[in-house]
């Protein structure tokens, strides 16, 4: 297979690789895509039920227990058989079931921002993804401009051959730097079939999954606060919650309260104001009950409320670990897309007006026979390299400013 064909092959193996997956990639813009992975990642529906569940068990702080009944029937009064029947109930502290119920309203604040965490990190995933795909395709047509420019320095090259104008080296630069291209058109190629793959696996759809947006520079949020990081607002929640659990503990060494009711039949005489009358087993007699539980051991209460104390030092210091790591990360992102933006700008005030001249006058003097080939390819190459770092400068920026959102919880 001579040099040609090696070009013609390889033009149609790509052409057919990019219509064949077009074809059956489901094409969605980057906010569907953010949708759709929030509604059908497990995660997330994981922490939605983790609401539903807290939500449920926030009902069960008003528990008193269970009402104690007892019967007794014999001769516990007499030589008759008389029968007894006694209601009881334990009712803990007023304030420790006041606690349980502020305990569970936490925990159901607690799995809410946990699922704004889920979210935030699943949303930043799905757009960091979708912004890869962008860059991808946009190199894509960047190396096809590449490809067009070259074959026509192949051919240019190999008319000079034949006239005699060059020599058999020329010819042949011409032609690998085409093959080259060719190359890193089928390499950028696979890397947005992955892109595709992995965006397809976080929104869990049947088919790959591609964009149906351009690479273009994203617009710059509001970033003054990073207290709104949805991680530390958990953090900070479970302290409040480690915090209420510890009250609750103590308050359990306060006693609990027992009510009481009875009512019992007395078969038999009873003197009542210095006469006997009989009383039948149909007669009742009620009375009511009142009592204190009070610990008599409560070091192994103490116990639980002193590991209570222990388990809210240890949430508030990581969560003040986590703060300072966080501040530290949000100066560090801030850093990184002020470079960013600076990079962005000097290639769209200068250097790619820069380029797009030096492509053209460079390619005018060539076939103009002005310059030589060495001369025309490293402009050549120089201009290339130059709008292929402005996409890669503007795809950086812009994974800044996701990253700035993604500090933000902005989703």
């Amino acid at each position: 297979m001579n040099n040609m064909n090696l070009k013609i092959f390889a033009i149609l193996l790509i052409c057919f690789s990019v219509s064949t997956f077009l074809v059956n990639a489901q094409v969605l813009s980057q906010q569907q895509a953010v949708q759709i992975a929030l509604e059908k990642n497990q995660s997330v529906k994981a922490a939605e039920y983790s609401i539903d569940y807290y939500r449920q068990l926030k009902k069960t702080g008003t528990d008193i227990g269970k009402l104690n009944v007892m019967w007794v029937h014999g001769q516990y009064n007499s030589l008759q058989q008389d029968d007894n029947y006694t209601f009881t109930q334990t009712i803990p502290f007023p304030t420790t079931l006041i606690n349980q119920v502020k305990l569970g309203k936490e925990h159901v604040a607690g799995s809410q921002k946990n699922l704004l965490v889920i979210q935030n990190e699943i949303a930043y995933q799905v757009k960091f993804t979708y912004e890869q795909l962008l860059y991808f395709d946009a190199l894509h047509r960047l190396l096809e401009s590449q490809d067009s420019l070259f074959q026509d320095f192949s051919r240019a090259a190999g008319v000079r051959f034949k006239t005699g104008e060059s020599n058999l080296l020329e010819k042949t630069t011409a032609e690998s730097q085409l093959l080259e291209v060719k190359n890193q058109l089928r390499i950028n190629q696979t890397d947005m079939e992955i892109a595709a793959t992995r965006l397809q696996a976080l929104l869990k759809a049947e088919q790959p999954v591609y964009h149906s947006e351009k690479l273009i520079k994203r617009s710059l949020i509001d970033s003054s606060n990073w207290m709104t990081n949805p991680q530390l607002s958990y953090l900070k929640q479970q302290v409040t919650v480690s915090k209420q659990a510890k009250r609750l503990e103590n308050n359990k060494l306060l006693p609990d309260f027992t009510v009481g009711f009875f009512t019992q039949s007395l078969t038999g005489f009873q003197n009542i104001n210095g006469q006997d009358v009989f009383f039948p087993s149909s007669k009742s007699f009620t009375g009511f009950q009142l009592g204190l539980s009070i610990p008599l051991w409560v070091a192994p209460q103490l116990a639980r409320a002193k590991s209570a104390g222990i388990q809210e030092e240890i949430t508030r210091n990581e969560t003040e670990q986590f703060e300072t790591n966080l501040k530290s990360n949000f100066a560090q992102a801030q850093k990184e897309l002020a470079k960013n933006q600076a990079s962005l700008v000097y290639y769209e005030s200068s250097a790619l007006q820069n380029a797009n001249l030096m492509i053209t006058q460079s390619g005018k003097a060539y076939r103009a026979g002005e310059i030589g080939y060495i001369e025309y390819l490293q402009s050549l190459k120089t201009a290339l390299s130059m709008k292929s770092n402005y996409l890669l400068s503007l795809t950086q920026y812009n994974q800044s400013v996701l990253k700035m959102e993604y500090l933000l919880g902005k989703f």
